[in-house]
């Protein structure tokens, strides 16, 4: 979602999807470290695999909805070359109406015009549906073609025990071990 700055020109699918990526990275199941060591760059390309803010914008805002609550420990931005970031806020949320500081004042690499690798951020394992990317300063100190915010890629580590039941799902495991307990139960009193 783009919360301010846009809707500008791509779509954040386009930096969410791999599309862009020399080498694929699927979230829970690539490892993460690996796939980083790797050295996987981004195409300076723009069609179908970046977003831009408006033209003209210094600042921009967008939230990523990772579908589920996951534990969160680290993220790889590509940031664009063209315009990119010059600094990064990141917030998170499980409910996409609260969110908390995640990591501040990160500052991304100013990426040359060519293909280009990742940063990456690395903060206290957190569990969250919602990442809002606050970006600032842009474009990168050293801006290619275009006055406004992009974001090449993105790419999300999850931590241990990645996937956060919901308060429903607990009773229902609860349950099911109260319904194991009875049927071991009555097999040994028969």
């Amino acid at each position: 979602m783009i919360n301010s700055g846009g809707p500008g020109f791509g779509t954040l699918t386009e930096t969410f999807d791999q599309s862009g990526l020399s080498a694929n990275y699927v979230s829970g199941v690539t490892n993460f470290a690996a796939f980083l060591a790797g050295g996987p760059t981004h195409t300076p390309l723009f069609a179908g695999f970046e977003w831009f803010s408006n033209v003209g914008i210094s600042s921009a805002s967008v939230t990523y909805d990772l579908g589920s609550v996951l534990n969160i420990k680290s993220l790889a931005l590509w940031n664009e070359e063209s315009s990119g970031i010059g600094l990064l806020d990141l917030f998170a949320s499980v409910d996409g109406v609260n969110f908390a500081a995640l990591a501040l004042g990160l500052v991304p690499n100013d990426n040359p015009r060519t293909d280009y690798g990742a940063d990456v951020f690395s903060f206290a394992t957190t569990s969250l549906q919602y990442v809002r990317f606050d970006m600032d300063r842009c474009p990168q100190p050293n801006p290619g073609t275009q006055q406004s915010c992009a974001i090449g890629e993105v790419a999300f580590e999850t931590g241990a025990g990645s996937v956060v039941p919901e308060p429903g799902t607990y009773a229902l495991m609860l349950a099911g071990l109260a319904g194991l307990g009875i049927v071991a139960r009555r097999r040994r009193a028969a």
